[in-house]
């Protein structure tokens, strides 16, 4: 397993109407960046065969991404948005459910409690376990 992580704080540049449409719109931003690094990799012939994966808390960003009858639900959401959609469309992105409380990329980004700071460090590989 590789852990890739990129992220930056950054304001989106529309307006969401729901938690759900923010994460949509989060995560065609991180599907842009995924992308980019597989481009990258390519480039210093490093070939990548498999779709890369997307790990997201939101269920309701997730099927959004993967089926087109949320379409009605998201007709509204800039059509660049939809980017992410297209690309598991053409499987070269996979987007899978990974609970709020499981997210790695936490222990590098928020201020987490000390338990779930160990789980988290455990889950990288980087902890020493006690003999």
């Amino acid at each position: 397993m590789v852990l890739l992580l990129a992220g930056e704080a950054k304001k989106q540049t529309c307006v969401a109407l729901s938690t759900a449409e923010a994460e949509y719109v989060a995560l065609s931003a991180a599907a842009q960046e995924a992308l980019w690094m597989r481009q990258l990799l390519t480039d210093l012939n490093v070939n990548i065969d498999e779709p890369m994966t997307i790990y997201e808390d939101n269920q309701s960003a997730i099927a959004m991404s993967k089926n087109p009858q949320f379409h009605g639900r998201s007709k509204h959401i800039d059509i660049k948005y939809h980017f992410v959609r297209d690309q598991v469309e053409k499987k070269t992105l996979t987007v899978l459910y990974c609970p709020t409380g499981s997210m790695l990329a936490d222990l590098f980004t928020k201020g987490i409690p000390k338990e779930q700071f160990k789980k988290l460090r455990e889950l990288t590989g980087v902890a020493i376990k006690p003999k």
